[in-house]
This record gives structure tokens, sequence and C-alpha cells, in this order.
């Protein structure tokens, strides 16, 4: 499974959405339970899908699915 794909598989899991409508140009606003309690959530099993560590501000910046990609690619790329 490649990244984009790992990613929209969290996403659908935690949002309880069909993956079809989770895509690159997906933001927070589209999806009903992307509260606070479910973006710490997201980070936690990015962090553990990955193997990364987002730092506060990361977290805080994250507001569609393209920002976790970006940030996934950052963390990955040693």
């Amino acid at each position: 499974m490649n990244t984009i794909e790992k990613v929209k598989t969290i996403i659908s899991g935690i949002m309880e959405v069909p993956i079809e409508i989770v895509n690159l140009h997906s933001k927070k606003n589209n999806f009903e339970k992307w509260d606070s309690l479910n973006q710490l959530t997201l980070v936690m099993e990015i962090e553990s899908a990955f193997g990364i560590s987002l730092n506060l501000e990361e977290m805080g910046q994250i507001n569609s699915v393209q920002d976790i990609l970006l940030l996934v690619e950052k963390h990955t790329k040693a």
C-alpha cells in the first residue's frame, strides 16, 4: 500500500466515511467527524503507521489530506 492509500485508509476509518470520498483535495471541513479529538487520533495513527513523530506546531497545521502527505514526506525523507 502506498503512502496516499495508507493515509486515505486511516482517515476513512477514523472519520467513518467510505474511502472513495477521501482524496488529495479533501479538507478538514469535508468531514463531519473531524473534530479536535479525532484530529489527535488521526495524528497518533499517522505517527504509528509511518514511524514518525510530529511536533505540536505540525499537528496544528493539519487541515487537509495534502497537509498530512506533506508532513509524512518531510519526516520520512531522512
